[in-house]
């Protein structure tokens, strides 16, 4: 009887102490979880100068915004100027440009295309979705692939990715 009585309580132990050690685990990976989702939230701020009439640029900022990303819109009839101060070549120049944590991102660059440059890092002035494609983010309802390109000056164009 006694052993019998042993057997139960030792059972019983290790049955509360399992239970004890996994809620632990969780509560662990919960905490853990909480703290990469709220890194994680902290949407990158940029800046994007649009003219004050272009309701595609609008679009494109909004776009962004559903994707995390925070947008400050500075419409401005200086357009042609602030391109040509951040090294916009003449043949990638689209209806807005946008300053983006170091670099310049010009037209309706895909999301995943920015993210990438941000991940990435290289050594480039920025990316460009030249023109205003009908099938990118921000002139189409449900964006298709467009060719995106680097640029680090009016010379030096190379193709990106397609996005």
């Amino acid at each position: 009887m006694k052993t019998i009585k042993y057997v139960m309580y030792t059972g019983l132990l290790v049955f509360v102490a399992a239970g004890i050690s996994a809620c632990s685990q969780e509560k662990q990976a919960q905490a853990t979880a909480g703290e990469a989702t709220s890194a994680d939230a902290e949407p990158i701020s940029f800046t994007m100068y649009k003219n004050p009439n272009c309701a595609c640029c609008d679009r494109w900022a909004t776009y962004m915004e559903k994707n995390g990303f925070s947008v400050t819109v500075k419409p401005s009839d200086q357009l042609a100027s602030i391109k040509d101060k951040n090294g916009v070549p003449g043949n990638l120049r689209a209806c807005h440009t946008a300053l983006i944590d170091g670099y310049v991102v010009e037209g309706h660059v895909p999301v995943e295309a920015i993210n990438k440059l941000l991940k990435e890092r290289p050594d480039v002035k920025g990316v460009a979705v030249p023109g205003m494609p009908a099938q990118s983010p921000g002139m189409a309802e449900v964006p298709g692939p467009v060719d995106v390109y680097f640029f680090n000056g009016p010379d030096q164009v190379a193709f990106f990715d397609k996005f």
